[in-house]
């Protein structure tokens, strides 16, 4: 994947300065499988799929950092799986973000749970379905995302959430989910969400899919993943899609002196404020610079339905 990444921001650099022709991109999809770290067979089947699938792993949970490291070996995308408060009252399990806890209390449990996954890339939630509608939670969410330079996916578990808004507000890298894969695991269902999202990624150009490490997922997704590019579609990172979205309408520029500054997500920061592109775009440049810094971590987690 850091190869990948590398060559699509070197691309992407000489297409904005005019140095070659954009190529008519296909369809592209995104694929989230959340949940990872409690179960190290059926993560592990996830993490030894083909292609560059973006991997959620829930913190302080058994196989978490393990599985982390071999996924990252293995070219995937990893992100944290953030648990957060939901209105059924199901267990969050550790690292659980909710309204009662302080400001300090919730950027603290954030930050632990961030630290404890290794080759993180940025975060989704678990469940949330109360806690993505609460604004101050969400603002106190992308405050920690600026300071750790991590990208939001909005799991959209409720369509009343203001999560990605309030990442938009504070200028991360954002994407929120189209399809859910497997709520029902049945061959037919799977068939059916599967269908639908490709239909999304054909007719907009880009589509979000969420899945889980069931045995049923797995193998249907392995017999899916292949047929992909006759489809005329292309499965790519979150950070590949956010890397592309960010560089999208720009338009060539000048040959000039540019001052290059590389943190997590800059491509480039001139030494004068930005002009034309967001800060947001510049920031969604980072998933290039994998933070390989190695992270803390711990114990049990628990799948429910958000």
């Amino acid at each position: 994947m850091k190869n990948t990444l590398i060559n699509t921001f070197f691309r992407l650099v000489l297409i904005c300065l005019g140095l070659i022709a954009p190529q008519a991109q296909s369809a592209q999809l995104v694929i989230i499988i959340d949940d990872i770290g409690n179960n190290h067979a059926l993560g592990n089947a996830m993490v030894e799929l083909d292609g560059p699938l973006t991997l959620a792993f829930l913190p302080h949970t058994p196989y978490a950092q393990k599985l982390a490291h071999k996924a990252h070996h293995y070219n995937k995308e990893v992100i944290l799986h953030a648990p957060m408060e939901n209105s059924t009252a199901a267990p969050l399990g550790p690292g659980a973000l909710t309204r009662n806890l302080t400001e300090s209390e919730f950027k603290q449990t954030l930050k632990k749970s961030i630290a404890a996954i290794p080759h993180i890339q940025g975060i989704n939630n678990h469940m949330g379905s109360a806690l993505t509608q609460d604004p101050q939670a969400m603002q106190w969410v992308m405050e920690i995302l600026q300071q750790e330079q991590l990208y939001f996916v909005d799991s959209l578990t409720s369509p009343k959430s203001v999560a990605y808004q309030q990442a938009k507000a504070h200028q991360l890298p954002t994407l929120r989910r189209h399809i859910f894969l497997d709520n029902n695991k049945s061959q037919a269902a799977l068939k059916r969400q599967w269908l639908k999202v490709l239909r999304i990624a054909k007719k907009t150009g880009r589509a979000i899919l969420i899945g889980h490490p069931y045995a049923e997922s797995h193998a249907f997704l392995a017999k899916q993943l292949p047929n992909l590019a006759a489809q005329g579609i292309e499965l790519v990172s979150a950070s590949t899609l956010l890397l592309q979205q960010a560089w999208q309408g720009f338009k060539p520029i000048e040959k000039k002196a540019i001052a290059i500054k590389h943190n997590r997500y800059q491509l480039i920061s001139a030494s004068q404020p930005t002009q034309g592109p967001s800060t947001r775009q510049n920031l969604a440049s980072n998933i290039i610079n994998n933070n390989n810094k190695t992270r803390a971590r711990r114990l049990n987690d628990s799948h429910t339905i958000p």
